[in-house]
């Protein structure tokens, strides 16, 4: 059975959890943050991840879109495209999201002229993205268009490929006491092979723990490989002790540090500056933790602040610390961001930890 993982996002109002209540069979994960669902089409299975997009609180938002397969981006006709959406399409682009379906809502409220004329719209936007060639298909939860003609697209979708060859590596999207004295940890294998038994540790924070169970597509298993949608079971493990972004791993496959140099490209669309000083949001992984702008360079040479197309090195500090490897790609959010600049930075990679 092929299984796709897809990632549902759209602005506010933009009708996508209704598409999921359209589209879906069965709940797999409710927590207070985000809901995962499911719907078998053909002998093939879609899971699909459903967070509210907010730029002010993107942690869980960023995690699924960088776990999922595939996004599938909701977009209102009544709203239309609008530098909100542009802002939302640069994240994702920034975010590697290159394989997805996009969705007209509320087609009930525009005429067929004006949901064309939409489509030709959201094309041009999309030309210069990953998405560039994601079949765009008019719905409508009032009159059931396009859902079927849905159903067909994400099933067609293809998983990321992912090395099971590989060390072991999930990053962590929740944690649940679902029995009692069990905590499972929920997510999607990145790489390599977990069997029951199997020592690992958690990072950043380094606890070596014993996987009790398996569970994968409701079912008990003694393996489960890269790819996978997994739910894992340990003993002497609390929920509160792990966090949206940690990654179950083997020893000394990841780096940890609070403090780290990144080499990184302003976006042109940023009208603001990059400060030293400034409290911004950083997207390492599936981790994004608020951190501090410590140091600018341009050209070997310290500098105060970085400008729309600057490519940079910038230091950072961060309360908590990110597990990561070098050359890891990352993002900047920046939520107090001047009000007639988006919020997106731009992106770059993990040079180093610094001491």
């Amino acid at each position: 059975m092929k299984s796709v993982q897809v990632a549902l996002i759209g602005l506010n109002n933009s009708g996508k959890s209704t598409v999921a209540n359209k589209l879906q069979q069965k709940k797999e994960l409710e927590t207070e943050k985000f809901t995962i669902s499911s719907f078998k089409e053909g002998g093939n299975l879609v899971y699909l991840a459903d967070t509210p997009y907010n730029l002010d609180e993107p942690k869980e938002m960023i995690a699924l879109l960088k776990e999922s397969d595939a996004c599938l981006l909701c977009v209102s006709a009544v709203d239309g495209v609008n530098p909100k959406l542009g802002e939302l399409v640069l994240l994702l682009n920034f975010l590697g999201i290159n394989n997805g379906v996009i969705a007209i809502t509320k087609t009930d409220s525009s005429t067929v002229d004006e949901v064309e004329a939409l489509k030709k719209k959201l094309k041009a936007v999309l030309i210069e993205t990953g998405l560039k060639d994601a079949q765009i298909i008019g719905t409508s939860s009032i009159t059931d268009e396009g859902f079927a003609e849905l159903r067909e697209e994400l099933v067609k979708l293809n998983p990321k490929e992912r090395d099971e060859n590989s060390q072991f590596k999930m990053p962590i999207e929740t944690a649940k006491e679902i029995k009692s004295g069990l905590t499972t940890l929920f997510g999607i294998i990145d790489s390599g092979k977990v069997k029951k038994y199997d020592k690992v540790f958690i990072m950043p924070w380094g606890k070596e723990f014993i996987v009790q169970e398996i569970n994968l597509h409701g079912e008990v298993v003694e393996e489960a490989k890269a790819g996978d949608r997994v739910g894992i079971f340990f003993k002497g493990l609390y929920p509160w002790d792990v966090q949206t972004g940690d990654v179950l791993t083997v020893e000394g496959l990841l780096e940890k540090a609070k403090k780290l140099k990144l080499e990184f490209e302003v976006t042109n669309f940023f009208k603001d500056e990059l400060r030293v000083g400034s409290e911004v949001k950083l997207n390492v992984g599936i981790q994004t933790f608020p951190v501090t702008i410590t140091k600018l360079s341009k050209d070997g040479s310290e500098i105060d602040s970085a400008k729309p197309g600057d490519k940079v090195e910038i230091e950072i500090e961060s309360k908590l610390p990110f597990a990561f490897e070098k050359n890891q790609e990352c993002v900047i959010i920046h939520p107090e961001a001047h009000w007639r600049s988006i919020k997106v930075v731009g992106h770059g990679k993990v040079l180093e930890g610094v001491e």
